[in-house]
């Protein structure tokens, strides 16, 4: 089969080889995996039989057309549907995470794209999901039909995006249209994002201690404890179910987080969010309620009081679930409500936004709040919190305008 005449037509080669049968011409051509990236990894494709090196020809730039919009060179039956069950049995992920995404897959994009191959996944049709979960995509029991925000269908867009680049590694596809075509997609951007985003509500000083005296009073709220360690500590909802007796040092007033619960398997902790221990010094008031609790808990047995005990912990002696503190917190407050009218709505993350905002507004430096709170960097500290509080804003006027003066 020697190689005769080469002709070259654009990107790509035809040429002629003899065969038993006579002359036969085939092609040969390159392609970059992702035509948006000048770097990305080239693939060669080549085919050979053909008659004419027009036949050749054509086939090669139908072919290469195809490829760069993502259709796979080989055929490939998979559907969506099942390639994310693929996908989710891939990953390795704390339990919460993946329970998030497996309900992003099964609530929003296998109904929606469970149905389509792969290679039918374009960028149009990446781009109606997008525009019809903004307008009704909302399945919550008491919205539905609503459209959703745009940081839901961005949570959404990610997780199409690493679903179809992974598709993209199995060899399924040839471009990840979720990543490598934006403008066509037209997925949420981070201002639309930050233009949709609730401001942070939180309670001032008086509103906590309305009703932590409320809940101090309140026989059936046996709960005072742990309320008033999440307003005075800012520790996050699982972590504060996840202390033990052996963080809590009453001598020195201090409390170390050394854990949390897991939201996404029952009965089970985990590490810190950023993986790191902390400690953070308490006031006298909330150590005097935590050293009753543990009182309170000695009547149940021993068991409830060593020092691997969970502070906070279920009848059995297990570690509670972050989720049934929440819909505790909500029955809670709703009570409060009841007797203090003017107690506005607060959701249990709000009591770790109230603690920060207070500390702000106190002076606290922004470095102490951060190593309170537990985040990675202090960055997420100012971002969060800084533009909440007009009080802040107001300190710092007061503090130019006082050394302008004094210039």
């Amino acid at each position: 089969m020697a190689r005769k005449k080469t002709r070259t037509y654009g990107e790509g080669s035809a040429y002629a080889y003899q065969t038993k049968s006579g002359t036969r011409y085939r092609w040969q051509a390159s392609f970059r995996v992702d035509p948006f990236d000048e770097l990305s990894e080239l693939k060669r494709l080549s085919k050979g039989g053909y008659s004419t090196i027009r036949e050749a020809h054509t086939d090669m730039q139908k072919t290469l057309i195809e490829a760069r919009a993502g259709i796979s060179p080989r055929t490939s039956n998979d559907t969506f549907a099942s390639y994310s069950k693929v996908w989710l049995e891939k990953q390795r992920l704390a339990n919460a995470t993946m329970m998030g995404y497996e309900k992003l897959v099964r609530v929003h994009l296998v109904p929606n794209l469970g149905n389509f191959k792969l290679t039918q996944i374009l960028p149009s049709t990446i781009s109606k999901l997008y525009r019809d979960l903004e307008k009704n995509g909302n399945k919550g029991r008491l919205t539905k039909g609503e459209g959703l925000s745009a940081n839901s269908v961005n949570k959404i867009h990610v997780v199409l995006g690493s679903i179809l680049s992974s598709a993209v590694n199995d060899g399924l596809v040839r471009v990840n249209h979720a990543r490598n075509n934006p403008k066509a997609i037209q997925a949420p951007t981070g201002r639309s994002i930050r233009m949709q985003k609730k401001e942070l509500r939180t309670w001032s000083p008086s509103e906590m201690m309305t009703f932590l005296d409320w809940s101090l009073a309140e026989d059936s709220d046996d709960f005072y404890p742990l309320w008033r360690l999440y307003f005075m500590s800012g520790m996050r909802r699982g972590e504060g179910v996840a202390l033990q007796w052996d963080d809590v040092n009453f001598e020195t007033g201090t409390i170390s987080i050394r854990r949390a619960s897991d939201s996404g398997l029952r009965k089970a902790i985990k590490p810190t969010k950023n993986y790191r221990e902390r400690a953070v010094l308490m006031d006298s008031e909330t150590m005097i309620a935590l050293e009753s609790h543990r009182s309170e808990r000695a009547k149940l047995g021993v068991r409830f009081i060593q020092g691997d005990s969970f502070v906070f912990g279920n009848l059995d002696a297990t570690v509670r679930n972050p989720g049934d503190v929440g819909e505790r917190w909500s029955r809670t407050l709703k009570r409060a409500q009841r007797a203090h009218s003017q107690l506005q709505h607060l959701t249990i993350k709000g009591m770790r936004h109230t603690h920060a905002t207070q500390l702000l507004e106190a002076g606290v430096s922004a470095k102490v709040v951060q190593e309170r709170l537990g985040h990675s960097n202090i960055a997420t500290t100012m971002d969060i919190y800084v533009y909440l509080s007009q009080t802040l804003q107001l300190a710092a006027m007061e503090a130019l305008e006082s050394y302008l003066k004094g210039a």
